[in-house]
C-alpha cells in the first residue's frame, strides 16, 4: 500500500495471522488476543464480516512491526442500518515507536475502510495511542464514557487502595471512602417478572431488540447474531448472562465477567440493555441486583460498567449504590474517539455526537 524508509505496509490477510499474534505477544504478553482461537474469532468469524487491517513489515527482513485493525460491526444509524468499525488499539514494535508508523497505518485502514462502505470507524483507545487517532489520525475525541463503580468488599478495597502498612487512621479513612450506603430495596410491581440464567440468545431477543432499536440513533445492533458472537462463541472468556422476561416477553439482559481493574479483583458489568418501559427499568433493577449478588459470591472486590449518563441503564445503575469512579481509580480513560468516512451530509454524522450514542463495555475492546 505504501512505503517508507523504514516499513512497507500492506492488508493483512489471514495467512498473517501467526504474525499477528507473536507482535502482540512481545508488546503485551500472553493475552486473549495473542491466542490463535481468540485471533480467529475476532478477526474472521465476526457476523457483520472479517476484520479490515493494515501492516507494517521491515522491508529488508519481512518481520511485522506495527499494525492497525478493525473489526466490522452492524449499527443502527437514525433508522437505517449501516456498517461501522470498531478500531481495536495499534500494535508496534517498541524499537519502532514515535515514528509515526501508527498513524499512517491508521489513515490506511481507513482509507480501507471507506472504500468497503463503512460508514464510520470509532474506539476507545488506550493512553498510548490516544493522541495519535485525534491529533494525526484525524479522528475526534466526542466525549468520554463513564466508568460507574459499586465496592463489594470496603475492607480489601480500603488495604489495596492505601496499602498494608498503613496507620490505622489511614486504613480508617480508606474504608470509609469506599463504603457505599446500599440501595434502597424496593418489591418490583411487575407480576410474573422473574430473572433466569440463559446460555445462548435465542428468537426472543430479536423481538426485544425490535423494541429497543429505537431508543438512540447510534446503536450497535444487538440482535442475536452479534450477541451470540459476541458472548457465546468467545473463545478463552467466561460470561454468565442472565435475563428478565414477564409474560413470556424478555424485557432486559445483563452480561457478567470476572476480571481484574487495575489493582482490583472486579466484576464487570460488559452489557446490560433493557426495554424503555416500567416493566424495563423494574427488569433493570432486578438484573443488577442479581450481577451483584453474583460477583459477592466470588469475594469481588468492586463491580464496574460503562455508561453514558442519558441513558436509562447509568440511572438504573446509580439507583443501586454505582457511582462514576474518580480518575485515580480508572485503569485507563475511557475517551471515546470517532472519524466518518462518507460525504458530509451522511446520517454518519449523527456518531459525531455523544448524546446520540448508547454504549456499553461489549460495544468495544475492553470487556
Amino acid at each position: 500500500m505504501t512505503q517508507e524508509e523504514d516499513w512497507v505496509s500492506s492488508r493483512y490477510s489471514p495467512e498473517d495471522a501467526e504474525d499477528s499474534m507473536r507482535l502482540v505477544r512481545e508488546a503485551y504478553g500472553d493475552i486473549d488476543a495473542a491466542a490463535p482461537a481468540h485471533c480467529e474469532w475476532r478477526f474472521q468469524r465476526s457476523p457483520a464480516g472479517a476484520a479490515i487491517g493494515t501492516l507494517a513489515r521491515e522491508p529488508e527482513t519481512g518481520r511485522l512491526i506495527g499494525q492497525a485493525m478493525i473489526m466490522p460491526v452492524k449499527v443502527r444509524l437514525s433508522g437505517m442500518m449501516f456498517m461501522a468499525s470498531l478500531s481495536l488499539d495499534p500494535v508496534t514494535d517498541p524499537a519502532y515507536q514515535g515514528r509515526g508508523m501508527v498513524a499512517g497505518l491508521l489513515r490506511d485502514v481507513c482509507r480501507l475502510s471507506a472504500e468497503e462502505g463503512v460508514a464510520f470507524t470509532y474506539g476507545l483507545p488506550n493512553q498510548e495511542s490516544y493522541r495519535t487517532f485525534v491529533n494525526t489520525a484525524e479522528f475526534r475525541h466526542i466525549g468520554s464514557v463513564p466508568l460507574l463503580v459499586r465496592p463489594l468488599n470496603p475492607e480489601q478495597l480500603a488495604m489495596k487502595t492505601a496499602g498494608s502498612r498503613v496507620p490505622t487512621k489511614m486504613a480508617s479513612v480508606a474504608r470509609r471512602v469506599w463504603r457505599t450506603p446500599s440501595p434502597v430495596r424496593r418489591q418490583e410491581a411487575v407480576p410474573g417478572l422473574e430473572i433466569e440464567e440463559i446460555g445462548s440468545f435465542g428468537g426472543s431477543f430479536t423481538i426485544l431488540w425490535e423494541r429497543v432499536q429505537h431508543r438512540f440513533p447510534v446503536m450497535v445492533i444487538r440482535d442475536p447474531a452479534y450477541l451470540n458472537w459476541r458472548f457465546v462463541d468467545v473463545p478463552a472468556r467466561e460470561y454468565a448472562t442472565f435475563a428478565a422476561r414477564s409474560e413470556g416477553d424478555i424485557r432486559g439482559f445483563i452480561v457478567l465477567r470476572a476480571a481484574s481493574l487495575g489493582r482490583f479483583s472486579a466484576g464487570l458489568i460488559v452489557d446490560l440493555m433493557v426495554e424503555p418501559s416500567a416493566e424495563g427499568r423494574a427488569a433493570g433493577r432486578l438484573l443488577i441486583d442479581r450481577a451483584c449478588s453474583y460477583f459477592e459470591d466470588r469475594d469481588l472486590d468492586i463491580v464496574a460498567s460503562l455508561a453514558l449518563r442519558h441513558t436509562d441503564e447509568s440511572r438504573l445503575l446509580r439507583s443501586r449504590g454505582f457511582w462514576q469512579s474518580p480518575r485515580f481509580l480508572e485503569p485507563r480513560p475511557f475517551r471515546l474517539v470517532v472519524r466518518c468516512h462518507d460525504e458530509e451530509r451522511s446520517p454518519s454524522r449523527l456518531a459525531y455526537d455523544l448524546r446520540n450514542w448508547f454504549v456499553t463495555m461489549g460495544d468495544c475492546d475492553v470487556g
